[in-house]
């Protein structure tokens, strides 16, 4: 039977991420009332430092369903802007509130609040972005009835009511009272960290934003409308020290947009253009000769040549920059204020997206961060180019969004999506008809990390491929420009990132979306899932290829999970049984070692179609593992005396998980018959005297356990289990247990704690027969060596069917910690969720299993006549428990010392590549039937060849049966 299916990424549009415009980007709850005269609202508050696109984003109450109350309409929410959710009509809120038509008020909410209740925010890909659990009954905090209450900087984020106050008029938040006397301040937010005022009076304001007086491409100064209203630039001019109006005519720039940058260059416009990849719509005035030096001024003058805005520099005297080949760019705190020491140099990836310019120049011209209002010169107007991604051309491993995406690269990786299959581009006019002749240009931001060839362009007309391969580790800015005939033009960016190459590129993938690989389920050679430790999805990789997930799955809403505030279940172990996959929780507690409840779950899921088409179907769940696992051990069901394992103590609130002493479960398969559960310890090592040893707890008929009672649960005590299994594994315990279908295992050992590299906190990895009665044993990998970025071995992700010599591990890594991109930003830090990546690397490792069977191939019974030899070698075959031969076994062969016998031609014999060894022999004088014995090293039992000697030759017997 099947229960619900959750299929999170019906396609890459989803990414099973939680996918920005921006790296630093933030939407948190900053406000609520539950209820009062004119309705209750939410509001939510922009507090990064770039524009989110909410399409897709939603609401719901304590009901926790992604999708319930749609946010899209939204839109694109600037950084610091708050936006409404009401019950009321968006019309009637803004009434009733006083606030102008720019606050946006999405009205109509159904999925009302009440006095104990919640707020979750989910994004696209129905991710949780932020949630606030509040009842003031329980939890303590505010009543936010008729009166809202507003989030302090300590609660931000951090679902804890009791760092939310209650509104009070002209307080902090600058609360007021509506029409119908409740009090909020809904619209705005002090949680927001950029200024934003939704509706200001209309101005448009000039600045000097930047600047360079010498370089490669001559200077430059920047003039940006950092007001909300166009500015006629008429009659305008430039000077430099000299301060005289009207030196330098800007009217050419005519009509400067709200946001818009404009520039003065020493090149001509074109040229200037050209110099520093500037799309036709960027508005230029070239051929200035009033130019500048080391030390000089800039002043802008009106059109009745009154000063506007003045910067004297000289960083000899004054200090701040000097703008020579290297731009300078006013903070927010120098914009009108004449002070050069707010002023930054330029860097390439800079705040500003400086760039190099043809001849090695840096800087950001025609665009600034100081503007409060954005404007993009190369798209927007009525003749303007808009660019797309054309997904049918682009890799299925990337996602790129409407208007801009991000990708993350690796130098030297063969299956890089962007450097190889790379991202197709469409063009069209804004405004309909046949796209003109266009001139399309790929330009990186930071030519360390993509220089010039490495962006190539292919194709013509109205589409484009673009490949992007990177040499250095870091970030840029890749904008794809396209300009035509008439100054129609747009653009397209992506941001960027790339990562250091593997040491052995060819065997190595990075599967991007997600850091924290935790546990593996194969599918097929080219397929495979992989959960992830620090969210609850499932995601579906191509094995082969670097990229994003080609699918994802979420079950949490099926596993009745109690703990809200910590909805992680930390996934850390996994097994297949034929078309059911299980996967097991950590039961660890946090790493501040407190008891997590969702964690405490292991639950099923059948697996239908194949390769990238598969689909998951919840299956069933137990969610009594742990209690039954306390209660064995206390009650001695396993015979080693009243809490010997040491669980109650090891699982209790308190206690650091990562420890020897501690409870983490990392390692999940199946028994060989095939029924029983091998569920295997990180921690705790045991004994509890000495904790040297791992551990491995059968669990029995496992399958019935998990989906004895689906969609639910079976009753606690319902868990059965087999003897505890103890392994020397060098101090290690264990991370990962896989199995193939032959019934062999890997063990993959490490450190309850965190590795080193030195043993015994390192990673090994060890062979094992599955019976209780053998011990594994290494097999001599030094996986320190082949380690990915600081990462650590997690899972397998799929074990050869039968394996022996130059058997192929696809080994997975978790880098949730590891640093990719030289910024020391943990890679499960990363804002970006593209950026995030996990490796994986196949490695070649001989397997060989211990010898546990001889036995004779041929040669027995047979006679010959005394003194001659026999006909048939004596011939044995050392194998395995599975049936294969070993090789490079020593078998020693043995006949009487007296009386009949033979003479071999050796007694010690290797066993050759299929297992087998064998030994002439030569009857002696003496007629009579004798054994030689036959005895190989690490078998215990010895095989017997009956030979007889013949004095006539009428009574040979041959080895074939026939005298």
């Amino acid at each position: 039977m099947t229960f619900s299916r959750r299929r999170v990424c019906a396609s890459l549009a989803a990414l099973c991420v939680f996918a920005v415009s921006s790296v630093n980007a933030q939407m948190r709850i900053t406000e609520y009332i539950y209820g009062g005269a004119n309705g209750e609202f939410v509001e939510f508050t922009n507090v990064g430092t770039a524009p989110i696109d909410m399409t897709g984003w939603s609401f719901d109450d304590s009901s926790e369903t992604a999708g319930s109350q749609a946010l899209g309409a939204f839109g694109v929410v600037a950084p610091g802007e708050s936006v409404i959710l009401s019950e009321g009509t968006a019309a009637d809120f803004r009434t009733a509130w006083s606030l102008c038509e720019a606050v946006k008020v999405i009205g109509g909410n159904t999925n009302n609040l009440g006095r104990a209740d919640e707020i979750n925010l989910y994004d696209a890909s129905q991710q949780r972005v932020d949630r606030l659990t509040y009842d003031d009954q329980t939890l303590g905090g505010p009543r936010a009835n008729a009166v809202s209450a507003w989030v302090d900087a300590a609660g931000l984020g951090n679902n804890i009511i009791t760092d939310w106050t209650l509104s009070v008029v002209a307080d902090a938040e600058g609360s007021v009272a509506s029409t119908g006397a409740d009090i909020a301040s809904p619209g705005r937010s002090t949680r927001a960290t950029v200024p934003f005022v939704a509706c200001p009076a209309a101005a448009g304001v000039m600045r000097i934003t930047e600047y360079m007086y010498g370089g490669a491409n001559g200077e430059f100064v920047e003039f940006t409308n950092v007001g909300n209203a166009p500015v006629d630039m008429t009659g305008w001019s430039f000077d430099d020290n000299s301060a005289v109006a009207g030196s330098q005519d800007l009217s050419a720039l005519g009509i400067v947009a709200a946001g818009e940058s404009v520039v003065l260059a020493e090149e001509t416009a074109d040229a200037f253009r050209a110099d520093w990849h500037l799309c036709s719509g960027s508005r230029i005035v070239g051929g200035n000769t009033n130019n500048l030096g080391r030390a000089d001024a800039i002043n802008l003058y009106d059109a009745d040549q009154q000063p506007v805005d003045r910067l004297a520099y000289d960083d000899q005297t004054l200090g701040g920059p000097r703008a020579n080949a290297v731009s300078a760019w006013v903070n927010a705190a120098g914009l009108g204020n004449n002070i050069i020491t707010d002023w930054t140099l330029s860097a390439v990836g800079d705040g500003e997206g400086s760039f190099a310019s043809v001849g090695n120049d840096i800087g950001s011209p025609g665009k600034s961060t100081r503007a409060t209002i954005a404007y993009d010169p190369c798209a927007g107007g009525e003749d303007s180019v808009t660019v797309t991604i054309d997904s049918a051309t682009t890799s299925p491993y990337l996602d790129l969004i409407a208007t801009a995406g991000a990708v993350s690269g690796v130098i030297g990786d063969p299956t890089d999506p962007a450097a190889t299959s790379g991202i197709g581009f469409a063009f069209a006019l804004s405004a309909g008809g046949e796209v003109p002749v266009l001139d399309v240009t790929a330009t990186s931001s930071n030519p360390d990390v993509v220089a010039p060839e490495g962006l190539a362009l292919a194709g013509s007309g109205a589409t484009r491929q673009l490949t992007i391969v990177p040499h250095g580790v870091g970030y840029s800015t890749i904008t794809i420009a396209a300009a035509g005939a008439q100054g129609v033009s747009g653009s397209y960016t992506i941001h960027y990132a790339a990562s250091a190459a593997p040491a052995h590129p060819a065997d190595t993938r990075f599967h991007t979306g997600a850091s924290d690989a935790s546990a593996t389920v194969a599918l097929d050679a080219d397929t495979m899932l992989v959960a992830d430790d620090e969210t609850n999805v499932l995601r579906l990789y191509d094995r082969n290829h670097s990229g994003l997930p080609l699918n994802g799955f979420d079950f949490s809403a099926e596993l009745a999970l109690t703990d809200p505030d910590n909805p992680e279940l930390d996934l850390e172990a996994s097994t297949r049984l034929g078309d059911r996959a299980f996967w097991s929780t950590s039961y660890s507690n946090s790493k501040n070692f407190h008891v997590r409840p969702n964690r405490h779950r292991v639950f099923a899921t059948n697996i239908s179609g194949s390769g990238a088409d598969a689909v998951l179907d919840y299956a069933g769940r137990y969610d009594w593992l742990l209690e039954d696992m306390v209660a064995w051990d206390h009650a001695n069901g396993h015979g080693l005396g009243p809490d010997a394992l040491g669980f109650a103590a090891s699982s209790a609130d308190g206690v650091d998980s990562k420890t020897p002493a501690g409870f983490n479960i990392e390692g999940l398969s199946i028994a060989p018959d095939g029924s029983t559960a091998y569920v295997a310890f990180r921690a705790p090592q045991l004994p509890i005297s000495a904790r040297t040893q791992a551990l491995i707890v059968p669990v029995l008929d496992f399958d019935a356990l998990v989906t004895g009672a689906a969609p639910g649960s079976l009753a606690q005590g319902a868990a059965h289990f087999g003897a505890p299994i103890f392994f020397d594994l060098g101090g290690r315990g264990i991370r990962s247990l896989d199995r193939n279908a032959a019934g062999q295992y890997l063990i993959t050992a490490g450190p309850p704690g965190d590795a080193t590299g030195i043993a015994p906190a390192d990673f090994r990895l060890f062979a094992w027969t599955g019976r209780p009665i053998d011990a594994p044993f290494d097999l001599g990998v030094d996986l320190t060596s082949i380690d990915i970025a600081a990462g650590s071995f997690e899972s397998i992700a799929d074990v050869p069917p039968q394996m022996g010599a130059a058997s192929v591990l696809q080994f997975l890594f978790d880098n949730g910690d590891s640093v990719f991109y030289g910024d020391g930003i943990a890679a499960k830090d990363l804002a970006e969720p593209r950026f995030k990546k996990a490796a994986s690397l196949r490695v070649t490792v001989d397997v060989a299993f211990p010898a546990t069977t001889l036995v004779a191939l041929k040669g027995t019974p047979q006679s010959a006549s005394a003194g001659s030899a026999f006909a048939v070698p004596l011939s044995v075959r050392v194998t395995d428990l599975y049936g294969n031969g070993i090789a490079n076994v020593q078998v020693v062969f043995s006949a009487p010392s007296s009386g009949p016998g033979a003479l071999l031609s050796s007694t010690t014999v290797m066993t050759d590549a299929s297992g087998s060894a064998s030994v002439d022999a030569t009857a002696n004088s003496q007629a009579g039937s004798y054994t030689v014995a036959a005895l190989a090293n690490g078998v215990a039992a010895a095989v017997g060849f009956s030979l007889t000697n013949v004095d006539d030759p009428n009574d040979l017997i041959f080895a074939d049966g026939f005298d």
